[in-house]
């Protein structure tokens, strides 16, 4: 009898110290999942902030272009439209005042990280929604809208200087889309980052 309640201990000792140790590893398995998360979180976090200064720049800069070109087509500034005419192909310079649509592009780095290694799934859905919101459309804006506006000026169409009038109200609209795109994403980066930021003050 003795020797069967020994075994019996040494078997739950056995059992004991095999869960035990398996749920030792389920912490530390955890713990590792719980850091990468975060170091993704805050890398999104300054990925957005950086982007989010850059909009600034490039709304700025796109919503001064849009004027510019408003102001040519609706005759404010006769001396633009008259530098523009006296060329034989669209000179851009003229509607940018030489200036570039960009110096730096949005990134994407970081999202995408955190997609690629399959992180994003231990987001919550809050988070995640509004940083697919987010990314989307600076997607869009990034693939589609500015690239468009590239996509027109190489065309052959945008150098039809005979009709300039008809070249301008193009690229009025394309910036208008642009604008308002860059308005609604900046308001997209607040939220998330405002969402984000109180995740951070809960676990401190």
């Amino acid at each position: 009898m003795r020797n069967i309640n020994k075994y019996f201990v040494e078997g739950l000792l056995i059992v004991f110290s095999v869960l035990f140790a398996l749920f030792i590893d389920k912490m530390y398995d955890d713990y590792l999942l719980s850091q990468k998360r975060e170091i993704a979180l805050q890398s999104v976090i300054k990925e957005l902030q950086k982007n989010q200064s850059l909009l600034q720049d490039w709304n700025l800069r796109h919503t001064v272009i849009q004027d510019r070109i408003s102001a040519i087509l609706e005759n404010k500034q006769p001396e633009l439209k008259a530098a523009l005419e006296q060329e034989r192909f669209l000179q851009l310079g003229v509607l940018t005042n030489n200036q570039s649509l960009a110096d730096s592009m949005l990134s994407v780095t970081a999202w995408e990280s955190a997609k690629s290694t399959g992180i994003v799934a231990e987001f919550d859905f809050e988070t995640t929604r509004k940083l697919t919101d987010a990314y989307a459309l600076q997607q869009m804006i990034t693939e589609r809208t500015f690239a468009q506006i590239i996509d027109y000026y190489f065309d052959s169409d945008a150098h039809d200087m005979a009709n300039i009038d008809r070249v301008l109200l193009q690229f009025e609209l394309r910036f208008k889309e642009l604008t308002s795109q860059e308005w609604m994403l900046a308001r997209l980066y607040d939220d998330a980052l405002t969402h984000l930021e109180a995740i951070d003050k809960t676990k401190n």
